[in-house]
């Protein structure tokens, strides 16, 4: 998947790829999606601060979401909106997104900035090295 397309669109296409991920992981019911695509997705020295500010590593993430598995109901999703590069460099970018989650008929939003480096053995191509999430508004502009 990843011959011929520029960083931004690999960091692109892993974004949406790995909610695509979670939206099959995260829903009740149906086969689970291989946990390695989610494992392979993310650098070993990967670090996430969520939208309270918690910091976390790669391993309580993975574990946090190999505990999620199936426990939203089949009306959740996730949507992608806006990503642009806002950084880049020869091997990496940093991304950012809005992602936009539904669940028990309400919405949620944040704001997301992930640093991405090319790893061809990674599923989509590249890495997440940091991921950082802000909590948005509902009526809050992309």
């Amino acid at each position: 998947m990843s011959a011929g397309l520029s960083l931004e669109n690999l960091a692109r296409a892993e974004v949406v790829g790995l909610h695509e991920f979670f939206v099959a992981w995260f829903r009740s019911g149906g086969a689970a999606p291989d946990f390695g695509l989610c494992e392979g997705a993310f650098a070993p020295d990967f670090r996430m601060i969520a939208p309270e500010g918690d910091a976390h590593d790669r391993t309580a993430v993975m574990r946090r979401i190999r505990e999620a598995r199936g426990v939203l109901t089949s009306d959740f999703r996730i949507d992608i909106l806006g990503p642009r590069p806002v950084w880049m460099a020869d091997e990496a970018v940093l991304l950012e997104y809005v992602e936009q989650q539904y669940r028990d008929g309400r919405s949620t939003r944040r704001r997301s900035t992930g640093l991405f480096t090319r790893c061809p053995s990674a599923p989509r191509g590249v890495q997440w090295l940091h991921l950082q999430e802000t909590w948005m508004g509902a009526a809050a502009d992309t």
